[in-house]
Parts: C-alpha cells; structure tokens; sequence
C-alpha cells in the first residue's frame, strides 16, 4: 500500500485568504466588518456573527472577481441595467394573464 498525499482544502472562511483574494477596493470594508465582528466574538454569542461576516465576505470574494461585476453592480445600483423593479415585477405578476390561443 502506497502512501496518498493528503488533499489540501482552502478554508472558505480563513480571514487571510479572503484579504488576500479580495479586490484592493474592498478590503478596507472587510477590515472594518471583520475587526468589528471579531471584537463581538469575544463574547461566545457573538461568535455566531463572526461566521455569518466571513461568509458573505467569501462569497464577496467570489462575486468581485467575477469579470463585469462592478459594472453589473453599478448598473443596478443605479437602475440603469435592463432589469426590471421588484415592484413592477410583483405588479406584472399579480395582472391576469392573457388567455394563449389554443393550438
């Protein structure tokens, strides 16, 4: 029997692998949310919190460095994108549909 190399797995949740990998732009943002959920966590009930801030800022990591995501973002910051209002789109749902020719 021939010895395996173990498989190295990232920790999605490891502080310095998501300031590492995060855009320069949003690190000072991840700095402040984790120091302050940090500072929360030592109390044990804070420690919930901690993980919910590093979650969304692994999946910030993700989602930044994804190619046209701050346009994207920007777009719908702005509402200049082609999407559509969570308001109209609940109001075009909520219409009777038109009744589809039988064929």
């Amino acid at each position: 029997m021939s010895a395996q190399p173990a498989e190295h797995h990232e920790d999605p949740l490891d502080p310095e692998r998501i300031l590492q990998e995060l855009p320069g732009r949003e690190r000072a943002n991840f700095l402040a949310a984790y120091r302050e959920a940090l500072d929360g966590a030592r109390d044990p009930a804070g420690w919930g919190h901690l993980r919910r801030v590093l979650r969304l800022w692994s999946g910030m990591v993700i989602a930044a460095n994804r190619p046209g995501f701050y346009e994207a973002q920007e777009a719908a910051l702005t509402g200049t994108g082609g999407g559509m209002l969570l308001e109209d789109y609940i109001h075009r749902r909520d219409l009777p549909m038109p009744a589809s020719p039988v064929t």
